[in-house]
């Protein structure tokens, strides 16, 4: 399962992007043979642990300058640290493709350089008119982890590294709340292999009242979220059916219009307490990210808000433009747990789509300016009834 998110210049876009075809044309043969770390787990000695009390270990903090901070030109401008009366913590997403080792060690130049242009500028960044944002780096298991033939295999490597991976997410959100919430509200948001590790700790965490009563609303995008667990892990959160709600959880995977996600559903597991099971063959929730509703009709028009493409990425400063909206002419609908377009969108958001009409890269790009507008609804929905 391909889980990983913007690249640090154009010509790294357009390597990656056909890397990810010949991957997928000879998936079996080539992960195997270039992504497996090929010792298990246990075999190989982790990198050493962050520490949250330490600055470096985080990818964006309130009080310094980093690219969650920056506002696309012709949106409304980040609210200031000074000023945010929410806080967000965002969970990143997979950037680690090495076979080196099973989990991330957290000075990897290249996987540092696509989570800080690609993830902290395009994705963390949506929620800076929300409130201030936290990003904690951790020790995110390798891309392998999730494309193992987990059937096959008495004993998958790839949970064990996922685990270790959450328990870092785990750790930094109790140094966040110890050392830098101070009894503030806050958004839990997340994309992709971050997304996973938020569902757990939602699971985890959430359940205490005094920590559900300050959450905002939680975005897990890029993640399957099954409807049962609404049932049962996540009984204390409910799945948000309007814009304006508070204290529930959003999901969305976006796939096109010649979408297949067989395969995504084979592929993808989902915490239920500690343990790793399989999302295929049952329900699964979504949110549709332009009209932030659950009832299944189809949204566009006006609710596009501005998209962000990858291309052209060469500074560190990347929200250098938008996707004119009026280009935004697909309609987005959630129909089997999928969000949907009815069209292909412009040929910018292109270069990454994954097999299958799979637009999984994309999931914040094609939606940013609606996310931006809707994580600010919410934060001031939640504020006006305090």
């Amino acid at each position: 399962m391909l889980r990983f998110l913007a690249w640090g210049a154009a010509g790294v876009i357009a390597v990656i992007a056909v890397a990810l075809l010949v991957l997928f044309l000879f998936r079996e043969q080539l992960t195997a043979f270039y992504l497996n770390p090929g010792e298990p787990f246990a075999a190989m000695t982790p990198p050493s642990a962050p520490d949250y009390e330490n600055p470096d270990a985080w990818a964006a903090l309130p009080g310094r300058a980093d690219l969650a901070d920056l506002s696309p030109p012709g949106m409304a401008p980040a609210v200031s640290d000074d000023a945010a009366r929410v806080d967000v913590f965002f969970v990143h997403p997979t950037t680690y493709l090495s076979s080196a080792s099973w989990n991330a060690p957290l000075d990897d130049e290249q996987s540092q350089r696509i989570m800080q242009v690609g993830v902290m500028g395009h994705q963390a960044s949506a929620y800076n008119l929300a409130g201030r944002i936290y990003a904690p780096r951790y020790r995110q298991a390798t891309l392998y982890s999730f494309m193992e033939p987990w059937d096959e295999l008495a004993e998958p490597q790839g949970q064990l590294a996922l685990d270790l991976a959450y328990q870092d997410v785990a750790r930094a959100f109790e140094t966040y709340i110890r050392l830098y919430n101070n009894g503030r509200p806050f958004i839990l948001a997340a994309h992709s292999q971050g997304s996973l590790h938020l569902l757990r700790l939602l699971q985890d965490y959430m359940k205490r009242p005094d920590l559900l009563a300050r959450m905002v609303a939680a975005y897990p995008a890029g993640m399957s979220v099954p409807a049962s667990l609404f049932d049962t892990y996540l009984s204390h959160i409910p799945p948000c059916a309007t814009p304006e709600q508070t204290g529930c959880l959003v999901s969305w995977n976006t796939f096109g219009p010649d979408g297949n996600p067989t395969v995504w559903f084979e592929q993808q597991r989902i915490w239920e307490g500690s343990q790793l099971v399989p999302v295929a063959g049952r329900a699964l929730n979504c949110t549709n990210p332009l009209s932030w509703r659950t009832d299944g009709e189809p949204a566009g028009g006006d609710q596009h808000k501005g998209a962000i493409p990858y291309a052209g990425i060469e500074s560190d400063e990347p929200l250098t433009r938008l996707a004119d909206p009026q280009m935004l002419a697909f309609n987005v609908q959630c129909r089997d747990g999928i969000a949907y377009m009815d069209a292909s969108p412009p040929d910018e958001f292109g270069e990454l789509v994954i097999e299958n009409d799979d637009y999984h890269v994309y999931d914040y790009n094609l939606f940013y300016g609606s996310i931006r507008e809707n994580a600010a609804l919410r934060a001031a929905a939640y504020l006006a009834l305090q």
